[in-house]
């Protein structure tokens, strides 16, 4: 299967993933200035590490945006990419497009290790360390992570078939939990926020 294909296949689960932490970004103060910039980690390595920020004119929270830490999951970043060039009145976007660009390259899953199972810590340093070292940096610069992936089937609450039951992630959103009370006190309603993704979507 092309990766065009693929991008179509699992565009409706990356979008909504998108559109869920947009929504996040406006319940959730930033520094901006209206300017954008691109900061290359690991240059002309196999693993180089583009990052880019993009600043609103107005203050606003935070959003990452991280793509292709597997590069086999092509629709996680070729939406990334989507976002690498776009301009905000509002907050400010951090965005990643292609994190493990050695494994996109490859178009393998990983090269050394799975670089999602990376960000607890590892014993073993390698470029993914590396990589996840720098990740783990620009979470902490953030109010709100987004970290597409591509999909596998579609979630479903009871067993329909193979590719359709309760142990599929396609086109589902994944939180963890109903509501969050953040610092202030202020209830951000996760799941509500979802379902209005979803029905916007579907």
């Amino acid at each position: 299967m092309t990766p065009a294909r693929l991008f179509l296949r699992f565009k409706s689960t990356v979008t909504i993933f998108c559109v869920l932490s947009l929504a996040a970004l406006a319940c959730v103060p930033a520094v901006c200035h209206g300017k954008n910039t691109l900061e290359t980690f690991f240059q002309n390595t196999d693993y180089e590490l583009n990052v880019y920020r993009i600043n609103g004119k107005l203050p606003g929270k935070t959003l990452l945006i991280i793509g292709g830490i597997q590069g086999d999951e092509p629709g996680g970043f070729l939406s990334a990419d989507l976002y690498a060039d776009m301009e905000l009145v509002r907050g400010n976007l951090i965005v990643v497009p292609r994190a493990n660009f050695y494994s996109i390259i490859l178009n393998k899953r990983q090269i050394n290790e799975d670089m999602n199972r990376k960000f607890s810590g590892s014993s073993r340093e390698n470029y993914e360390a590396q990589v996840v070292s720098i990740l783990k940096r620009l979470i902490t610069e953030s109010n709100c992570l987004l970290n597409l992936h591509d999909g596998s089937g579609f979630y479903r609450d009871i067993w329909q078939s193979e590719m359709k039951n309760p142990a599929r992630y396609g086109q589902s959103i994944i939180v963890d939990c109903e509501g969050y009370k953040d610092l202030a006190g202020n209830e951000i309603p996760l799941g509500k926020m979802a379902k209005i993704a979803i029905s916007k979507i579907n």
